[in-house]
């Protein structure tokens, strides 16, 4: 049974790439509706199996990074550091 749930989940693994897009493209989204960013480009490419390359261009300016750096990030590292228990 398990062998069988493993295998149909790396059946849907090449789809991985449109899915990261997707939710990266989500949050960039409200970040741009909210004035942190001004614009943002996504591109997502998979290397092989469960490998991908994000690449991720963001225009910002001098006091878009000032508030990023300031508020963003550390509330975000803080969710990241609890959920992967650093």
């Amino acid at each position: 049974m398990m062998r069988f749930l493993l295998r149909a989940a790396l059946a849907f693994e090449p789809l991985a790439p449109t899915a990261i897009s997707y939710y990266l493209s989500r949050t960039l989204r409200m970040w741009k509706q909210q004035g942190l960013i001004d614009d943002y480009k996504i591109h997502t490419q998979r290397l092989g199996k469960i490998h991908y390359r994000v690449t991720v261009e963001l225009e910002v300016n001098r006091n878009q990074v000032h508030h990023f750096f300031a508020h963003v990030l550390p509330k975000r590292s803080k969710t990241l550091g609890r959920w992967l228990n650093v």
